[in-house]
């Protein structure tokens, strides 16, 4: 089977699992905003290109297409950034030989210092560059023909790798990714069965579908009952005098689920009290500050707490609120209503307030 064909199977793969977890999970939840250490394993397939491999003289070798896995282990800073460690294998069969049918395979077993960037694109899907450096075991298993000889020898050689990919939040802890590798393990040198000196290079194309544990998903808290005033408005006892316009409220407050800016049923009644109340107090102006909690990066939550904030907005809008009447402030995580340590998930944190100037 062509590298193309494996290549399609695992990226539709890839895909179809995306799809399956995508109603249940948030749109918003990137893994660009995972803290914490976190541990994987992928799976993958190997286009090796042939190299030439100089003993007493120079022949081409050409390989089968071959497979690869990989373990690893790392931490993410929050920040877009992600150091880890890999043990990998990548395995691939001996091809030709000068055009001579060969026999034997190419073995490469590599500990690797990888350096990723995660990029947020407020998207379900996070995009990452990376490049590693490490020591690579190479291994000829038993390949022939070499002239009338084989090789059957090992080497251990520099190795450098390019990384590119996409990541999906499959849930709090969970990221199914799948990347393009390139490899490469310079000036490789072993000896044949008949004695003499043989070198080459060795670089490979892999595409590698896996999943990544993450450690450092905080945990959830349990969803407090919003505290605001009624949804609905207090109507008065008929006065056999006039009397004076009612107080009503000024401050309102909704929330908001974990990393959402979707209008709650909660929220639409305190909204709708909100602009009743603005109503029969003809207030035409409104400020709206939006907040979040501290689960992610500070950027990722100046963001989300725009989001908000212009959510509310909208629901105002619909309500015959003059948008160039409203305001929007966006604070993200600086003024939390329940102070606590990064990376702490707190409802009540993640709120916008209503005031009627």
């Amino acid at each position: 089977m062509r590298f193309n064909t494996h290549v399609t199977a695992l990226l539709v793969t890839a895909a179809l699992c995306t799809g399956f977890n995508a109603s249940a999970q948030d749109a918003g939840s990137a893994s660009a905003n995972r803290t914490g250490p976190y541990v994987g394993l992928g799976l993958g397939l190997v286009d090796t290109p042939s190299t030439d491999v100089t003993d007493t003289t120079k022949r081409k070798v050409k390989f089968d297409n071959g497979k690869m896995g990989a373990l690893f282990g790392g931490y993410a800073y929050g920040n877009g950034w992600r150091l880890e460690g890999e043990l990998s294998r990548r395995d691939a069969d001996v091809k030709s030989i000068d055009g001579t049918t060969g026999s034997g395979d190419l073995k490469t077993t590599s500990l690797m210092a990888n350096v990723l960037y995660d990029f947020d694109i407020n998207a379900p899907v996070t995009p990452y560059l990376g490049f590693g450096a490490g020591l690579s075991r190479v291994k000829f298993d038993n390949a022939s023909p070499f002239g009338a000889s084989s090789i059957n020898d090992t080497d251990n050689a520099l190795a450098l790798q390019g990384i590119a990919g996409a990541s999906y939040a499959m849930n709090e802890n969970l990221d199914l990714f799948a990347d393009y590798r390139y490899f490469t393990a310079r000036n490789v040198s072993m000896r044949t069965a008949a004695g003499t000196s043989a070198s080459f290079d060795t670089r490979n194309h892999a595409i590698m579908v896996g999943l990544r544990f993450n450690f450092g998903a905080p945990k959830a808290h349990p969803k407090p009952t919003p505290k605001a005033e009624p949804a609905a408005m207090v109507e008065t006892k008929p006065m056999p005098a006039p009397a004076p316009a009612p107080d009503f409220p000024r401050n309102y407050i909704v929330f908001f689920d974990w990393d959402r800016a979707d209008i709650t049923p909660e929220a639409a009644n305190i909204i709708q009290a909100a602009a009743n109340n603005a109503n029969a107090m003809n207030v035409v102006r409104l400020e709206l500050t939006g907040h979040a909690d501290r689960s992610g990066s500070d950027r990722y939550n100046l963001k989300l707490s725009q989001r908000r904030g212009d959510a509310v907005r909208a629901a105002f809008s619909k309500l015959g609120f003059k948008p160039g009447e409203i305001s929007v402030v966006a604070k993200g995580e600086t003024d939390p209503l329940v102070p606590t340590d990064d990376g702490v998930r707190e409802p009540q944190n993640r709120r916008v307030e209503i005031i009627l100037p």
